[in-house]
């Protein structure tokens, strides 16, 4: 299995999109993580061990809800959700459904 938290980290300093609403943010990814920056200089930290764990639960199983992520991943925090989606909307070979609930699809 490729490294995907490495093609991340090839995106550095480059734009994600949120699902919702496709709004753009600055990526900053680095070891410890990765930190979504929108236009109006908030920020919010994805440590590298839950982007990690997404990548691990999206491959195994080819598909990853919102709600997964949300109740999984995030622990309910439904801000870094949101981000955490947009950010695995970036890995090569990353898709999503927007509707009726927003779903990330890989393929190999």
């Amino acid at each position: 299995m490729a490294d995907l938290y490495a093609e991340l980290k090839k995106k550095n300093g480059q734009n994600c999109y949120t699902l919702s609403r496709n709004n753009p943010a600055r990526m900053e990814v680095d070891d410890a993580g990765i930190t979504v920056v929108y236009p109006t200089g908030l920020s919010v930290f994805l440590p590298s061990s839950m982007v990690r764990e997404a990548i691990r639960r999206l491959i195994a199983n080819g598909e990853l809800s919102v709600d997964e992520i949300h109740h999984q991943v995030t622990r309910l925090h439904r801000t870094r959700t949101d981000k955490l989606m947009a950010v695995l909307r970036e890995i090569p070979g990353v898709t999503f459904t927007p509707l009726p609930k927003r779903i990330l699809h890989f393929r190999k």
